[in-house]
C-alpha cells in the first residue's frame, strides 16, 4: 500500500492515476472521469503541483511528474513528500 503525505486525500490518488493512464488532462476531464467535482479536481491537482507530483503546463493542463510515478510505483523514500517542490 502507499504512503500518502499527512497533506494528501485519497482522491488524490485516483487524480494521479487517471493523470499516468491519460497523459495531460484538464482539471474538469479529471473530475469528471474520477467522480469527483472539477473544482475540487483542480484545487487537488494544484496541491499536488505544488508539492512536485503533478506538472501544470502553461495551457492548464496536467501531466504526471517523475517523482509522482515513483509515489504510484511505491517507490519513494520515507518523509520525500512532505518537501514542497516547487
Amino acid at each position: 500500500m502507499r504512503e500518502r503525505a499527512d497533506w494528501m486525500v485519497p482522491t488524490d490518488d485516483a487524480i494521479l492515476e487517471y493523470v499516468r493512464d491519460a497523459g495531460e488532462v484538464p482539471p474538469a476531464v479529471i473530475g469528471r472521469n474520477i467522480d469527483s467535482h472539477p473544482n475540487y479536481a483542480g484545487q487537488r491537482c494544484r496541491l499536488l503541483a505544488e508539492h512536485g507530483l503533478l506538472d501544470r503546463g502553461s495551457d492548464g493542463y496536467y501531466s504526471l511528474t517523475e517523482l509522482g510515478r515513483r509515489y504510484l510505483d511505491e517507490d519513494l523514500e520515507p518523509g520525500e513528500l512532505d518537501v514542497d517542490h516547487e
